[in-house]
């Protein structure tokens, strides 16, 4: 059996969890610095471990458009609690862009760890690993998306630079729908009257 130097456990390891999230090879790649042929027989490894899991391997370029992440209410939603999640994770406060989009080793396992805080929030349909690594380097680099923070409740939500349709806090829009089903009038009439006063 072949003893793995610390580096080189570390670097299969964090493709071993990106392979779980079904990351595309050359994001595992570009950040381990594996060569595919070690990615494949990963790959391989993996699958065995697992003879009953459906995790696909994706190959070639990540998708990059910005209107997957604010095409309506729910990707908003979804694009809006990752980007709280990576806050909360340190992957964007107070990080110059070009060295933070750098490929590391360091990165992708921090990455990793905000990807899994994120699935155990999301609410409907999860952003896939591949969607939510292209999101957080939009947001680090500030191009087309930013971060936005609610005056009612706090949270942080997403903007993006294509419209100037000024968008309402997902986060209270969900809280708002879980008050109307509950019934619960003076919730829902507490967050109008806010809504109200901060278009004025």
């Amino acid at each position: 059996m072949e003893i793995q130097s610390l580096p080189e456990l570390e670097r299969t390891t964090v493709a071993l969890r990106m392979i779980g999230f079904e990351a595309r090879t050359r994001t595992i790649r570009l950040s381990t610095r594996l060569t595919d042929d070690q990615i494949r027989r990963l790959y391989r490894q993996y699958c065995r471990a697992r003879p009953t899991s459906t995790t696909s391997r994706h190959r070639g370029r990540s998708p990059t458009q910005a209107l997957q992440f604010t095409r309506n209410a729910s990707t908003l939603l979804e694009s809006s609690i990752l980007a709280g999640v990576l806050t909360a994770h340190g992957l964007l406060k107070g990080l110059r862009p070009k060295p933070w989009l750098a490929n590391s080793l360091q990165y992708a396992r921090r990455f990793c760890e905000a990807y899994a805080t994120y699935l155990d929030l999301a609410e409907h349909d999860p952003l896939s690993f591949e969607q939510a690594w292209y999101f957080a380097r939009m947001l680090a680099a500030r191009s087309e998306l930013f971060l936005q923070r609610c005056k009612h409740c706090g949270s942080h939500y997403l903007g993006d630079t294509h419209t100037v349709l000024k968008r309402d806090c997902p986060i209270c829009k969900l809280r708002e729908k879980i008050a109307k089903e509950a019934g619960d009038v003076e919730t829902i009439t507490a967050m109008k009257e806010s809504r109200s006063k901060r278009r004025r």
